[in-house]
């Protein structure tokens, strides 16, 4: 036990184990270059260049001039590297480190072409199967993968407003980009993970769409609505401004969520079956509600802020102003202090700040 301990204090203190530089400086040229074969061969040209530093200094320093220092030394073969020698040597060793110059000038550039080669390979292969980064700003982050998730992104490019040409990218745990959609980008990573989740850019993304994810293969719907829950916690521990909107599968687990503090909560089986039942009482229910949630036939939901003119009246005269002047039917309110009212009261009054959804086929002007 007594060496052992003594054995870790020497590899946890200031001795290093031998080669452990020389491991250092491999490592970091790996990913300079790319490729450990590449880093051998940058280690043993460098160190063939300044074995000819020394040996040209020791050379030519009684028996030349414009030897001076050994700083001139390395300053030839420099210069020898990149054009041409500035004098010539006048000794044998001399010249013959000259012709080791001038046999390393074309390994050097066969290096320099071999890494930018390695480098555009490995960008254009971590691109196309998702294994690289994405730059992006004010974006939708798509976390998971199911059916629904082409749906989602052709709503969102049938938009007409901004919303419709924002980049989305997706991160999910797949083979390649599942969408064919010029705007989206691929990541393939686990969006319960922060590593991936900055891979996304998460932190700076304007939204998170994060789905009940089936591509898992044996995966139930418990199992789902768990890593649904991590993905919410983890992106609300990264990248608290992001809106995210969560997809729910079981309505038992939706008092999990809650503690998430997530924007939008979806059930997705709640509304599924509410929908059946009330459509089923009501006929042509969901013909109303598939209009106003699918784009671009019929009216949409829009959320429009309360101009500075309609700021202190009653909703019911705003209804009746906007229905006759734009054709927009208000239908709900946003309140900073009130949160949303469905329906509010005829004499709720319109305050600064507040927003109003309204039901119509294109976005309101308001000026």
């Amino acid at each position: 036990m007594a060496s052992n301990g003594n054995a870790k204090a020497v590899w946890n203190g200031t001795k290093k184990p031998k080669g452990h530089w020389w491991l250092r400086i491999r490592r970091r040229l790996e990913i300079l270059v790319g490729s450990p074969a590449l880093a051998v061969a940058f280690i043993m040209v460098g160190a063939l260049i300044i074995i000819c530093g020394f040996m040209l200094y020791f050379a030519e320093r009684h028996h030349n001039p414009n030897m001076d220092h050994l700083r001139s030394a390395f300053g030839w073969v420099f210069l020898t590297l990149l054009h041409d020698n500035p004098w010539d040597p006048t000794t044998q060793l001399g010249k013959a480190t000259f012709y080791i110059i001038e046999i390393l000038k074309p390994i050097s550039i066969g290096l320099i072409i071999a890494t930018l080669t390695t480098k555009l390979v490995q960008v254009l292969t971590r691109k196309g199967w998702g294994r690289g980064r994405v730059k992006l700003n004010d974006h939708i982050v798509i976390c998971g993968w199911s059916g629904k998730g082409n749906e989602i992104i052709s709503e969102l490019r049938k938009r007409g407003d901004a919303e419709g040409k924002r980049p989305i990218v997706i991160l999910a745990h797949l083979d390649g980009n599942p969408s064919k959609d010029p705007l989206t980008q691929f990541i393939d990573g686990d969006p319960t993970r922060a590593d991936d989740l900055r891979r996304a850019s998460i932190e700076q993304a304007r939204t998170a769409i994060i789905l009940a994810d089936n591509s898992y293969r044996d995966i139930d719907a418990e199992d789902m609505d768990s890593r649904t829950l991590l993905t919410a916690l983890a992106i609300e521990a990264m990248a608290p401004k992001v809106y995210t909107c969560v997809e729910v599968i079981r309505s038992e687990n939706l008092e999990h969520f809650n503690n998430t503090h997530a924007d939008e909560i979806v059930i997705s089986a709640r509304l599924t079956g509410a929908l059946l039942a009330h459509s089923a009482a009501t006929p042509g229910l969901s013909q109303v509600v598939g209009e106003l949630l699918t784009f671009p036939s019929g009216n949409e939901f829009y959320w429009i802020p309360v101009p500075a003119n309609l700021v202190g009246r009653r909703f019911g005269d705003v209804l009746v102003d906007l229905k006759c002047r734009l054709n927009c039917l208000p239908v709900a309110l946003h309140s900073g202090s009130d949160g949303v009212q469905t329906n509010p009261a005829t004499t709720t009054e319109l305050k600064d700040g507040d927003r109003l959804l309204v039901i119509a086929e294109t976005y309101p002007s308001l000026s």
